[in-house]
């Protein structure tokens, strides 16, 4: 299980605070700097800049199916229900939404939250993952 990039965790605070919980329930991550990149399952978590540049942000992908097929598969569905329910932990007032069809037949959707305070950011990425995680 990784648990981060030797030599390239954040250096900032908050950042420090993510990867130290992550490390601490052995969760598998990635991490340069400040962007950490999140495995859960089949949901991918990320923590990065803002797009708009002011900021940062928490985003949720995952897999959507790529056929009729998978669409019925029950697997999709909790895949589905359970990045929808860390972003409902996450207790934010808008979600945005991304729709990935990039690469064809590997559609994602991405949820995003963007925060102007990164400490408030690691604050309520902690607490829904202990949530979430159990």
């Amino acid at each position: 299980m990784e648990e981060g990039i030797p030599g390239h965790a954040g250096k900032t605070e908050w950042a420090k605070k993510i990867q130290g919980f992550l490390k601490e329930r052995g969760v598998s991550f990635e991490a340069e700097g400040e962007a950490t990149r999140i495995h859960l399952d089949d949901i991918v978590v990320e923590v990065t800049e803002a797009e708009s540049g002011e900021g940062y942000a928490i985003v949720i992908t995952v897999p959507l199916p790529g056929s009729s097929s998978e669409a019925l598969d029950e697997a999709t569905g909790r895949t589905l229900a359970s990045a929808m329910k860390l972003a409902g932990l996450l207790g934010a007032e808008e979600l945005g939404y991304e729709l990935d069809t990039s690469l064809p037949g590997y559609p994602s959707l991405r949820i995003i939250v963007e925060y102007g305070d990164p400490n408030t950011l690691a604050d309520k990425l902690i607490e829904a993952l202990k949530k979430y995680l159990g």
